[in-house]
């Protein structure tokens, strides 16, 4: 009988003792010191016996003993331990235990080995020596029915035909074995088989060695696969090599998959570099643009730096800046830079049809053209030895700035990161240009003033001056805050309570009065929706004056613009919200005398937001005249204040803007 084989399964200081015992009982003997290891070892490594310590460092013997059992049923468990007691050891009994021997002396070396020798022999014999043999038929049965292709050659005969096959061959090239047998195995390779696993198996033949390799085959209907070969010589009892048995599997599946993995990886790896490129011009040109937005002095001054700085970037052969004509139907070129000596043209100065561009402008994304786009011939990509160009809109909000077209030099430079990348450019540059055209109206000593007609009942004040049947005329506003808009009107001549006209206003929240004398009222109202106005305020207009006449139902309302300011779009935002404008008047004038800009910058600089308001809510609402038409308490309930709250805000602004008239260098 053979040695038996022993899993001794303890961490303990005694394991070295156990171990002598049954070593000395002729066992081979394997250790492990957890549970979890002995799940492992009886995976990897036969075993006739476990004998195993009850306390473990992850469970206990008994727990073994159950898991074990779970997988390997009949295997003999022996608990030899330390730590037995009476408890332990009917707990064993009851779980199936081979054996139970607590440890202790010569007569527990001894119950171990008769237990082994016991335990081993029923084991080792019930697993060995009742196995019945399998007869030569069966044999070959199972050759023939085997799911993997298996074909034998004889080397004896030229080209070491084949001479056996089985079924699952027949299935996986499609060849019956009548039209293979006494042919070399080589007619399934073809046009896309490499030559390398050939030459392997050629070489390995020759050699009388066993060979496994993967190549192109192909079926008997040509469709190719991937078949993983095994080739082993098979000798006789003198040693010659008499046959090769060779195993067909088909691995096509597998093949596939790697190669999709692989072709990921790649794309994973060409994003990765794209990525790194796109990021280390970006980085650069993201901060150069900036450096101009924040210096520049003027809207052309941003301009020709911008498309300079483009332009010095690796890539970028050429830039330019353009915007729609006075009549909107052409697209005027205004600036540009970069390398034009290819055509002896440049173009800047030029007017082509603004209709390739409405897209862009309108849907704020970027665009790229190739070569073979239908652009005009002067600012087409060829033109500058570009293979493509990007057309970025210059946006801010509401405002259209034009669009700035950049020009790349070589193929796959304006990807879609890049684009990206453009897109947020796009709208760093317009809004840089904002604030430029922001801080000249602020400055400018002339304006375009536009006069309007409206008569939808939805615009700001109509509304309410139809339901009161008398005139409404605006004053001023300020932002609570919340961010709502209230303004304060004057009201004459109205036929009906104000708040039972503001009970019946949709476009008006909320309101009350200021003061009141004979048929006028001041009042402050909220509206429901003030988005108008704030969109006017986009485009750089200031409301002058709105009034409005119940009996006309017409409201007059006088706005004033930058000379250079966007008079169509200012239209264009008024006829979107209402129907019923109309621009009666446009005109240049000088700007009305006011603080010079540097002194209303410092004052509401100073002021809090709080104080801010209660200036101007008291300023507004007349509060300063005598007698006083609207108490301080009024005023704090309109900011939602306590009347001393509202005081200490009120002189606390009363004091900075006289600190900055009379000491503006203190």
């Amino acid at each position: 009988m053979a040695r038996p084989r022993i899993l001794v399964v303890d961490d303990s200081d005694a394991v070295g003792d156990t171990v002598s015992t049954l070593e000395s009982a002729d066992c081979q003997v394997t250790v492990a010191d957890s549970l979890s290891e002995t799940l492992v070892t009886l995976r990897d490594r036969r075993t006739d016996v476990v004998v195993t310590e009850y306390e473990l460092p992850d469970g206990s013997g008994i727990e073994l003993l159950r898991q074990v059992q779970s997988t390997y049923e009949l295997l003999p468990i022996v608990l030899y331990t330390a730590h037995g007691s009476e408890a332990i050891a009917s707990e064993a009994v009851e779980a199936g235990v081979s054996a139970y021997i607590p440890k202790g002396g010569a007569e527990a070396h001894e119950r171990l080995r008769e237990a082994i020798e016991t335990h081993a022999v029923s084991h080792i014999s019930g697993t060995n020596d009742d196995l019945p043999t399998p007869t030569a038929d069966t044999i070959v049965r199972s050759v023939d029915e085997a799911p993997v292709g298996i074909t034998i050659s004889d080397p004896s005969l030229p080209d070491n035909p084949m001479v056996y096959v089985n079924d699952a061959y027949e299935e996986l090239t499609g060849y019956v074995a009548e039209d293979v047998l006494g042919r070399n195995c080589r007619f399934l390779q073809g046009p896309d088989t490499d030559e390398e696993p050939v030459r392997e198996m050629r070489e390995a033949i020759d050699a009388e060695e066993p060979v496994s390799v993967e190549l192109i085959n192909y079926r008997e209907d040509g469709t190719p696969f991937w078949n993983q070969v095994t080739i082993a010589p098979i000798s006789d009892a003198d040693g010659e090599v008499i046959h090769y048995v060779g195993f067909q599997n088909d691995v096509t599946d597998r093949k596939e998959a790697e190669a999709m993995a692989k072709q990921r990886a790649d794309s994973l790896r060409e994003e990765r570099q794209a990525l790194e490129r796109v990021l280390g011009r970006a980085s650069g040109l993201v901060n150069d643009i900036s450096h101009v937005l924040v210096n520049a002095e003027s809207r052309a001054e941003i301009e020709q730096q911008v498309c300079a700085e483009i332009t010095a970037i690796d890539g970028y052969c050429h830039a330019w800046i353009g915007d729609s004509t006075a009549a909107g139907t052409e697209l005027s070129v205004r600036v540009d830079a970069g390398d034009t000596q290819q055509t002896g043209t440049g173009a800047s100065g030029g007017e082509w049809s603004g209709t390739l561009f409405d897209g862009v402008i309108e849907d704020g994304k970027v665009t790229v053209y190739s070569a073979g786009d239908d652009i005009p011939a002067p600012i087409a990509p060829g033109a500058f030895g570009a293979t493509s160009m990007a057309v970025v809109p210059l946006t801010y909000r509401r405002t259209s700035y034009g669009v700035l077209a950049v020009y790349a030099e070589r193929s796959g430079v304006l990807d879609r990161r890049e684009c990206k990348v453009f897109e947020a450019i796009g709208q760093m540059i317009a809004s840089g240009m904002n604030a430029l055209e922001t801080k000249r109206v602020l400055t400018a000593d002339r304006v375009t003033e536009l006069g309007f007609e409206i008569t939808d009942e939805s615009f700001p004040l109509i509304e309410l001056a139809t339901v009161s049947k008398g005139s409404v005329s605006y004053n001023g506003s300020t932002v609570t805050d919340g961010n709502a808009l209230r303004m304060f009107v004057t009201m004459a001549d109205s036929g009906a309570e104000f708040q039972e006209s503001l009970d019946r206003c949709e476009t008006i929240r909320d309101g009350f009065v200021i003061a009141e004398q004979d048929d006028t009222i001041a009042a402050s109202i909220e509206l429901s929706d003030a988005n108008i106005f704030q969109q006017l305020a986009e485009y750089g207009a200031t409301v002058r004056d709105l009034s409005v006449s119940g009996e006309s139902g017409t409201a007059q309302l006088h706005v004033d613009l930058p000379v250079e300011g966007d008079v169509r779009s200012v239209v264009s935002v008024l006829e979107s919200n209402y129907d019923g404008v109309n621009l009666v008047r446009q005109r240049e004038r000088e700007r009305d005398p006011r603080p010079t800009a540097e002194f209303t910058a410092t004052v509401a600089e100073r002021l809090t937001d709080r104080q801010y308001t209660a200036l101007e809510t008291a300023y507004l609402s007349n509060y300063f005249e005598f007698p006083r038409p609207v108490s301080g308490e009024e005023l704090a309930e309109s900011m939602d204040i306590s009347r001393q709250t509202y005081h200490q805000h009120l002189r606390a602004a009363q004091r900075k803007l006289l600190e900055e008239f009379f000491e503006p260098d203190r």
